[in-house]
C-alpha cells in the first residue's frame, strides 16, 4: 500500500455535472463551466492548485472523480496552464421525448437501490417529466 495520495483523476462517464467537487474543493482546483447550455460542459481540474486533500473524491456521490496510483508532483510555474486534466461532459437525450439531460451512471443506480433491473434502468434514462408519465400511466386508480 502506498503511503501517498495518488493524483486526482475524473472520469467524466460518471458526472452529473451536481458540482459538489466544486463547492468542496479548499483551493478551487476544479472549475465547470459552460460550453452550450443543455448541451455540453468544460470539465477542469488544475492540478498545480490542487492541494490532493481528498474532499472532491469523499463527497462525489457517483464516484466521478478518484486518487490515482500515480503520485502527485509539484510542477514548474511555466507547466501550470498544461498541468491539468480536462474533458467535455455532454448532456444526454430522454429516450421519449428526446429533450436533454444528464443520464444516470449505473454505479449511482447501484447505490441507490438494492437491486438494478433493467426496468429500473429504462425508467432512469427518461427525463424527469416522462418518467413521471410514464409512472402514473402504470398506476391503477
Amino acid at each position: 500500500m502506498n503511503a501517498y495520495k495518488g493524483k486526482i483523476t475524473f472520469n467524466k462517464e460518471l458526472c452529473v455535472l451536481c458540482q459538489t467537487c466544486v463547492f468542496v474543493c479548499p483551493a478551487g482546483a476544479i472549475n465547470i463551466s459552460c460550453v452550450e447550455p443543455h448541451k455540453s460542459y468544460d470539465f477542469i481540474i488544475w492540478h498545480n492548485t490542487c492541494t490532493v486533500c481528498g474532499n472532491c473524491t469523499y463527497f462525489c456521490p457517483t464516484g466521478a472523480i478518484a486518487l490515482s496510483n500515480t503520485l502527485a508532483e509539484a510542477t514548474p510555474q511555466n507547466e501550470k496552464y498544461t498541468s491539468i486534466t480536462a474533458n467535455m461532459v455532454e448532456y444526454g437525450e430522454c429516450q421519449k421525448c428526446h429533450e436533454p439531460m444528464i443520464n444516470v451512471p449505473q454505479t449511482m443506480l447501484q447505490k441507490g437501490f438494492k437491486n438494478v433491473s433493467e426496468e429500473l434502468v429504462s425508467l432512469f434514462n427518461l427525463c424527469p417529466k416522462c418518467r413521471r408519465d410514464h409512472t402514473f400511466a402504470k398506476r391503477v386508480l
